[in-house]
């Protein structure tokens, strides 16, 4: 247990360092931060959501349809975001950031708050598979993936969704219901439709565990935090409605276009601009693993998993899955991969022989991937043709044969790293105490995982 509260203490410090010296701050920023990060200093310093006198960033004034980011509310003109995107970041601008406009309170707020959900996941991963496991899936997790290029490069509705969905994990692993409540109230506050994965999570488990308390519990800790985004709502957008910062015109023909849309479906998913499954790979190397061991899987692991898959589906019914611009990788399947991991990361002892071989280099080309666009912020700009662009290819075109050789380079990096664990694992086991060594030291193999069910 000892080892496992410093790895969380590591993990945190490790991932709060990386995240924050990489967060964007140049001119390069998504429009939907600095719109967030401008209406957060600006409540901050004033007290008030009106602009109506504020000398707007220059990229939102001039922008031809300044409308997606500013609503008139009573003819006054207010920011049009996530409350929770605005809320979240006031604590930093009034301790660092009232003389003047920057995002870097704001960067340095969206890089803690992922490394705390990074360290959530592992506290609820190290309760049902081994050490080495656990720091290595919320490795890939933190690094291999979007989260990265993200939901920490700036403060996004999908910074605090993930934040809540591994906060949820967590609780949840350890039968904290209210906790897991409360945790899906930050998602809530992040993006209301994350209210899909909170029911699906609290009525399922309660239902699995017959024990009507749990669902009540996690409905009263994510219904208190609705009814404060109402609230807010009314305060900031004259609407009892929690999507009334949503309320523009733009972004409502946006949606419209996108409830039937087949193409929007399989976009979100296997498009070569936004596609999970093609900037994420590795969530396929480890479907196998998934499938053989489901049914031994914790059941709070599995219900997240489904959770996930129902939000990443409708999610697509109502917002076209390239979720505009300005950043690197895809945002709309941050939640999947949120709530797909703790499922995945247990089973992956399961992968099987071509999964052993293949699962290094996947990631081991991921990393590249997803570092190349966190660490150089050469995000996509405009709205290019995400059926036929992808960044990453893009960057390595411009990049070269370095850009290419890094990929081989760490691509092995991965293949030896695999293939060194799992002789580290066999020898262990070759060394394990058999019944005529009884006075041997024990040693400690790697837990499988369980379908342990959590105390209510």
């Amino acid at each position: 247990m000892a080892r496992g509260r410093w790895a969380a203490l590591g993990c945190f410090i490790l991932c709060a360092v990386a995240y924050a010296a990489t967060a964007a701050r140049g001119s390069g920023i998504s429009l939907d931060v600095m719109a967030s990060d401008f209406g957060s200093w600006h409540l901050a310093r004033t007290g008030r959501p009106w602009l109506d006198h504020a000398d707007l960033p220059s990229r939102i004034a001039l922008n031809s349809h300044p409308e997606t980011w500013l609503l008139t509310v009573h003819g006054h003109l207010v920011i049009g975001r996530s409350p929770g995107t605005i809320a979240v970041s006031l604590p930093a601008y009034w301790v660092f950031g009232h003389a003047r406009f920057s995002v870097t309170p704001s960067a340095v707020t969206a890089a803690g708050l992922t490394a705390a959900a990074v360290t959530l996941l592992l506290l609820a991963l190290r309760r049902s598979t081994s050490l080495p496991l656990t720091l290595a899936a919320c490795a890939v997790f933190a690094f291999a993936t979007p989260i990265w290029s993200v939901a920490a490069d700036g403060v996004y509705p999908h910074t605090l969704t993930v934040l809540g969905i591994c906060g949820m994990a967590w609780a949840a692993s350890t039968g904290r219901w209210w906790l897991v409540g409360v945790f899906g109230g930050v998602a809530l506050w992040g993006r209301v439709i994350a209210a899909l994965i909170v029911a699906v999570v609290g009525l399922h488990l309660g239902a699995r565990q017959r024990n009507a308390r749990i669902t009540l519990k996690i409905a009263a800790g994510s219904t208190a935090a609705l009814a404060l985004l109402s609230v807010w709502t009314h305060w900031m957008y004259g609407t009892w409605k929690p999507t009334g910062s949503y309320e523009s015109s733009v972004l409502q023909s946006h949606a419209a276009q996108s409830v039937v849309s087949v193409s929007n479906q399989l976009g979100i998913w296997v498009s070569p601009g936004r596609g999970i499954l093609v900037w994420t790979p590795v969530v396929l190397v480890m479907l196998p693993g998934l499938v053989r061991s489901w049914s031994t899987l914790p059941d709070w692991s599995r219900t997240l998993f489904w959770a996930g898959l129902l939000y990443t589906v409708v999610h697509a019914m109502v917002n076209p899955f390239g979720g505009g611009t300005g950043f690197y990788g895809y945002r709309y399947g941050l939640e999947f991969i949120a709530c797909a991991t703790p499922a995945l990361g247990c089973s992956a002892v399961h992968v099987g022989r071509i999964g052993r071989v293949v699962i290094g280099p996947v990631i081991g080309v991921q990393l590249v991937e997803i570092a190349l666009g966190a660490i150089s912020e050469r995000h996509g700009s405009g709205f290019p043709d995400l059926w036929r662009t992808n960044f990453f290819l893009t960057e390595l075109h411009r990049i070269g044969a370095p850009g290419w050789g890094l990929v081989a380079i760490s691509a092995t990096l991965g293949l030896l790293a695999v293939q060194g664990a799992r002789h580290l694992a066999a020898s262990r086991t070759e060394r394990a105490p058999g019944p005529a060594d009884a006075s041997a030291a024990p040693v400690m193999l790697p837990r499988v995982p369980h379908s342990g069910h959590a105390a209510p």
